[in-house]
């Protein structure tokens, strides 16, 4: 029956046959590239949505020719249907139809239809309404809501949701708003290095990959940013997410910019963190006037002040204070009749009157001018207790509460007491600076430029004694360098401006050059004698400790490798020269094997030192290649840059795959340290540049993506990246993705399976399957997606709603008379061994009390391996609930018995793979023999699965194998339609 294949690009029609079984086998070429057909090895109805398979099923049921329509994999299948031989159907389907809904779109337009009905809400109660409804959505990570201070030029982060996130202000760079503006939106990939996120230096840190950034604008002046935030890599943004963004944005802009009402400060209102930016970014008079304002505002009081102790403590001098809504020159007033006596009287730190303070000091002429009713005041000390200032809130309205207020004021008293006594020294130092003799290097010359006079602290940094200095001309002091700036310019600048200052070199006494700021003013007597007067400062410190920040920022501080950061720019720089010079050279990211596990079995110390003793081996291992360069990326992750490996690819890649056996070898001599000789590999990922068309940042991901198979497929190996490995993984993310928000949204359903006994064919129980049933689209099997869900926590919360569901359903066959016998539900290991698995399953029993003695926990025997003492524990409280233990799969994983006469296991489940062959193969009869008669000996209950002919229900019959399940006699099946088998049993 097969028919000629038609021309691929030319037609969208295809024909199949349909078997009994309802499995699709295509009879002609697949009409083109971009359609998925259904898996031909799966029954086309577990494919298909609830109404579509119900259709199929009872077309085939009439067994006449007829038309349907179907959707399968996103499109829409115009299907004729026409009986043949056996059973089977010729079924032709035109497949050009795509079916697509635009979710977000509707989305938007219910969300401005409720908006325009709506009585306007406060910011505070919206706001988290409508960032929950982005991350819903848009399935973001993170949503972080700034605010934009035009005066100050920062973005202010408000409201953040998702990630852990500190919350700090960044620089609103204007090209960065101008272009958001612009565009109405900015959507990033690999946004940690994009130019115009700069200012938000957290990306990196906190693995953000993908970012969109949308405006809030009103009256097209922006007042604030949306960011979404991605720790993955996320579909293209289309129209619709950005309309869709757009629209929320727009409402958080008029709720942001709603008139606050003007009400007295509430104990609970005060957010403290507000401050955090504030007391890590400014200091001297800055800090003082900045935190006047910020006090204010954020306790919204009429006054603040913060003033330093007179040395005779009977006046303030006032550093700053905010009043009347701005900063109010300097003023000093006396302590006597104040409500500030108390900062050098009182026993107590805080002073708080909630009413009427300006009748029990009615000589504070300020109290008195200005209305003020309520004071707190925070008396500020030094180390040894004694006053230094005072910081004093003052309200023109009553306190009913100063809890948070007191608090806040005792938070600030470190910082602003370190603040005050700097102020006060360095006003002692100003009178002092008059004297020549300062910490700084001084020295007078004539008009010659010979020394005439020096300080000590120049003779000290010059190495020379003062006679030596006197009469010596400034310029033999002077080291030459072409990088600084000449006699010339300097000796003209002076003629111009009368001064000059920069950085020089100092030749010391002992021929040491020392790097110096050089201030130098042009004077003159009273008797007209022209002077310079030059000041001299140290740079070798500031210098020193450039070098020592540059070194950490480019250096592994551990194993003195380069970092990641270098790593990554060196990166662009060699793949940008290997595209020059048509040459190809590999990148090799190298990761210890279990290496978590010397840690947590010897420490981090050794750890440490394990890791210096691997860079060592490494670094002579790469000093010995031409260009070839080394860096730690991460804990236990190397990376090896080798940039010319010839000009071909084939030659480049055979020599890196040599390199990459020449570096699994220097693992092979054990490691020593501590009187441990521990033996260690490494698996290695390999990536080769240039590549067309790939940014350079992609290289490192893909060598990463390469050693994360590497490490699947042995301990030790090498593997060079291919586009099907990044596909493989992000296949996997995006099933991981969809599954969070599968269970979210209720695409999880349980089908069960009857078993029955092989006698008479009487059903015993039912074991509950789990399926996924994404609406408008293809079912996706159980394995594909629980190996992913077991990756992760989300194995737990999936396995616990299963469970949920199964006893739930249970107790509702109960109530209704419908006897099925026992309730299998299958528990996976991380499940098992889960903190609060008893005590979960302890509730879920109280909650449905019928299923006790009916329920059987399916387990595999590497469960319970795992950790035989633990499992033993657990099983035993588990049996103590009422619930019985299946191990599944029996046979197939560690095949020891030893344990079943350990553990209080009640029932095996045969394999299918020992059942498939069973009427064929001896050797299979003979091993379900064997494992009926070892069942029977410790009185176990045996399943066997996977029943699909006659010939095998037969022969368990004559092994007398007491109960099966399998597509022979039962189908795993909705709740509806088993209770619709069951109703003739």
């Amino acid at each position: 029956m097969q028919l000629p294949a038609l021309h691929r690009p030319q037609h969208h029609l295809c024909f199949f046959r349909l078997d009994s079984q309802f499995c699709l086998t295509p009879l002609t070429t697949q009409p083109a590239d971009d359609m998925r057909l259904p898996d031909a090895s799966r029954s086309l109805l577990c494919q298909l949505n609830e109404d579509d398979r119900r259709q199929l099923e009872q077309l085939c049921a009439a067994g006449l020719p007829d038309c349907v329509a179907l959707t399968i994999n996103e499109r829409r299948w115009q299907c004729h249907l026409a009986p043949v031989e056996n059973n089977h159907w010729l079924l032709s389907a035109d497949m050009s139809q795509h079916q697509q809904q635009d979710v977000l779109g509707v989305n938007e337009w219910q969300l401005q239809q409720s908006w325009l009905n709506q009585i306007t809400a406060t910011f505070s109660a919206q706001m988290p309404i409508l960032v929950d409804l982005l991350m819903n959505r848009q399935e973001a990570d993170r949503v972080i809501l700034w605010r934009y201070y035009a005066t100050e030029e920062v973005l202010r982060p408000l409201y953040s949701q998702g990630l852990p996130f500190t919350l700090l202000p960044v620089k609103a760079e204007r090209r960065y708003l101008r272009t958001l503006q612009q565009r109405g939106g900015l959507s990033y990939s690999h946004c940690a290095q994009q130019p115009l996120l700069s200012a938000f230096n957290y990306l990196s840190g906190d693995g953000i990959v993908h970012r969109l950034d949308v405006p809030l604008v009103i009256e097209q002046k922006i007042v604030g940013v949306v960011s979404l935030e991605y720790a993955r890599v996320r579909s293209s943004v289309t129209l619709s997410d950005m309309q869709f963004v757009a629209a929320i944005a727009a409402q958080l802009a008029k709720l942001m910019t709603q008139p606050v009402k003007n009400e007295p400060v509430q104990d609970e209102d005060i957010d403290i963190t507000r401050l955090t930016p504030l007391l890590l970014r400014h200091t001297g008079q800055d800090f003082f006037n900045q935190l006047m304002v910020q006090l204010t505002t954020l306790c919204q009081a009429d006054i603040a002040l913060v003033g330093l102790l007179h040395p005779h403590q009977n006046k303030v001098r006032v550093v700053s204070c905010f009043m009347d809504e701005q900063l109010q020159a300097p003023f000093s007033y006396h302590l006597a009749g104040t409500p500030c006596q108390f900062t050098v009287n009182g026993p107590h730190n805080i002073c708080v009157y909630h009413h009427n303070i300006a009748e029990l000091f009615p000589s504070d002429a300020l109290l008195q001018e200005k209305g003020i009713q309520s004071y707190v005041g925070l008396s500020i000390k030094d180390q040894d207790q004694r006053p230094v200032g005072i910081l004093t809130l003052l309200f023109k309205q009553p306190l009913r509460v100063s809890n948070k207020l007191q608090l806040l004021l005792e938070q600030l008293e470190h910082r602003v007491s370190a603040e005050l006594l700097r102020r006060r020294d360095q006003e002692a130092l100003m009178v002092a600076a008059v004297a020549f003799d300062t910490q700084a290097g001084l020295f007078i010359t004539d008009g010659q430029l010979h020394i005439q006079r020096a300080n000590q602290a120049f003779i000290q940094m010059s190495g020379y004694n003062g006679g030596e200095l006197i009469g010596r001309s400034m310029l033999t002091l002077r080291a030459d360098n072409p990088s600084l700036a000449t006699i010339e310019s300097i000796t003209h600048h002076i003629a111009q401006e009368q001064s000059w200052q920069g950085e020089q070199q100092l030749i010391r006494a002992d021929g040491q050059i020392l790097p110096v700021h050089l201030r130098i003013s042009q004077v003159r007597d009273k008797l007209g004698i022209m002077h310079q007067v030059c000041s001299v400062e140290d740079l070798s410190q500031q210098q020193e400790a450039k070098q020592r920040i540059e070194k950490m920022a480019y250096f592994d501080e551990l194993t003195g490798l380069h970092n990641r950061r270098f790593m990554v720019d060196h990166i662009n720089q060699t793949v940008a020269q290997a595209e020059i010079d048509s040459s190809r050279g590999a990148l090799l990211l190298l990761d210890l094997d279990d290496f978590k596990n010397i840690n947590d079995s010897l420490g981090y110390a050794i750890g440490d030192k394990l890791l210096i003793l691997v860079a060592e081996r490494l670094s002579n291992f790469t000093k010995h290649i031409d260009g070839a360069s080394l860096a730690r990326i991460a804990s236990d992750e190397f990376v090896l840059l080798f940039p010319d490996l010839g000009h071909g690819y084939t030659g480049a890649k055979t020599r890196a795959e040599q390199l990459a056996h020449s570096l699994s070898e220097q693992f092979i001599i054990p490691f020593e340290l501590d009187n441990l000789r521990l033996h260690l590999s490494a698996s290695i990922g390999i990536s080769l540049f240039p590549i067309a068309q790939l940014s350079h940042d992609e290289y490192l991901r893909q060598a990463d993506t390469a050693n994360h198979i590497a490490k699947q497929v042995a301990p030790g190996s090498h593997v060079f990246f291919n586009q099907e490995m990044a596909d493989e993984i992000q296949e996997r993310l995006r099933i991981s993705n969809d599954l969070q928000q599968a269970l979210a949204n209720n695409e999880l359903t349980l089908y069960f399976q009857p078993q029955q006994r092989v006698s008479d064919n009487k059903p015993v129980g039912v074991e509950a399957l789990l399926r996924w049933l994404p609406p408008g689209k293809t079912p996706i099997p159980p394995g594909v997606f629980i190996p992913v869900a077991e990756e992760t926590s989300l194995i737990c919360d999936i396995g616990n709603w299963v469970l949920l569901e199964a006893c739930s359903s249970f107790d509702r066959w109960q109530q209704a008379g419908i006897k099925v016998g026992s309730l299998s539900v299958n528990i996976s290991a991380r499940q098992f061994h889960s903190a609060g698995f008893i005590a979960h399953l302890s509730l879920l029993l109280q909650q449905y009390p019928s299923c006790r003695q009916h329920l059987i926990l399916e387990v595999t025997e590497g469960v319970f391996l795992e950790n035989l003492t633990e499992s033993r524990s657990r099983m035993a409280q588990i049996k103590t609930l009422g619930v019985n233990i299946s191990i599944d799969d029996f046979g197939t994983g560690y095949s020891s018995f030893a344990y079943l006469r350990e553990l209080p296991v009640d029932e095996l489940k045969l394999d299918r793979s020992f059942i498939q062959y069973i009427d064929q193969r001896p050797q299979d009869k003979a091993i379900i023999a064997c494992l009926l008669n070892l069942a029977r000996t410790l009185n176990m209950d045996v399943v066997a699965e996977g029943i699909e002919t006659q010939q095998q229900l037969a022969t368990l019959s004559e092994l007398n194998c007491p109960s099966y399940q399998g597509y022979l006699r039962a189908r795993p099946m909705p709740e509806a339609e088993l209770i619709e088998w069951l109703k003739p049993l």
